[in-house]
């Protein structure tokens, strides 16, 4: 028996695929919202508002371009216990010049390395889950190989 990839099917998992990258782009400032397009593809749009969206030129009236999960920080930066341990060169002449200890070798070298370490450490699995009910909630007729219900 054959078995026939659907776009849906297809995006879907490029969906799931995108569970650590969604993650990743918890720790970072602005927001990103992954969107779903009819041809079965996801892309990300950064946005500094929260609820700016895409709108989708193929449907019949004004509608948004389904995305699945809206992630980032909203603000200047990620303030989570990994990101917070990120070597800070002023905080460290400040930390001396009061007089205090400022352990540079507790303290992770890049933002990237703190969500790095960050996201290895959480379980995605609620995240994962999200995203595929929101995509799942996408009505039928909406990608390009299919008929609308």
């Amino acid at each position: 028996m054959k078995q026939t990839t659907t776009l849906r099917n297809a995006a879907r998992q490029l969906v799931s695929d995108s569970t650590i990258e969604a993650a990743t782009k918890n720790h970072q400032q602005n927001y990103e919202k992954l969107h779903v397009g009819r041809d079965g593809t996801v892309s990300w749009f950064e946005s500094i508002n929260k609820l700016d969206d895409l709108i989708d030129r193929e449907a019949g009236g004004f509608q948004a371009i389904p995305s699945v999960i809206t992630v980032g920080t909203g603000s200047y930066m990620c303030n989570c216990d990994y990101c917070e341990e990120v070597y800070n060169a002023d905080e460290e002449a400040y930390a001396k010049e009061q007089g205090d200890e400022y352990d540079k070798d507790e303290k992770y070298e890049t933002v990237t390395d703190a969500i790095a370490d960050a996201v290895g450490n959480e379980d995605q699995t609620e995240t994962e889950e999200s995203m595929l009910k929101s995509f799942d909630d996408i009505p039928v007729g909406y990608f390009s190989d299919e008929e609308a219900a």
